[in-house]
């Protein structure tokens, strides 16, 4: 099986019997490392981002995971409210940073928002997060554990850092 979504495979249930579904929920369990993280929907996000950055032509891009804002923040200089400050000091971390595998500077964050973002209170918690990125000029990308297509989301976001020759100058994101 190539690189498909939780998403793909949920969405065949219902054509599919429950055995077929199960086999495919399994090989696509084989693939992920449970040492990504505690969350499925965060191991998943992790295995289509290795895949994705192991294809030309964005083998110069790497992933992290769980780095704190405030390394972020410190390479953009960028200044902050008091509620940002703090919410930084407060170890606020992001899901995945992308970087190119030389140099430092970070080229974008991926978040991957569980039900639980639907909370008041993590709404706010998201509304800091996207000011202080926005500040610090790193595009975000939020995905939601209900949503589908996220392997082609993804790829949309790390279509900005791909280089294009010449001919295909400047072209759209694929679909």
């Amino acid at each position: 099986m190539t690189g498909r979504s939780i998403e793909r495979l949920l969405s065949r249930h219902s054509i599919c019997s429950i055995k077929e579904y199960d086999r495919s929920l399994e090989r696509l369990n084989k693939r992920l490392n449970p040492n990504d993280s505690l969350f499925k929907s965060e191991q998943i996000v992790a295995q289509i981002l290795r895949e994705a950055l192991a294809q030309e032509p964005r083998r110069g891009i790497m992933f992290h995971r769980e780095i704190r804002l405030m390394q972020l923040a410190a390479v953009a200089r960028a200044s902050f409210t008091e509620r940002e400050l703090e919410f930084m000091r407060n170890a606020a971390r992001c899901d995945f940073v992308l970087y190119f595998k030389v140099g430092k500077t970070p080229l974008g964050v991926i978040e991957v928002d569980g039900g639980y973002h639907d909370d008041p209170l993590q709404i706010e918690r998201d509304a800091v997060k996207n000011s202080i990125l926005n500040k610090c000029g790193i595009p975000l990308l939020r995905l939601r554990t209900i949503e589908s297509h996220i392997e082609e989301k993804v790829a949309a976001f790390l279509y900005q850092w791909t280089p294009r020759s010449p001919d295909e100058g400047s072209t759209a994101a694929p679909d």
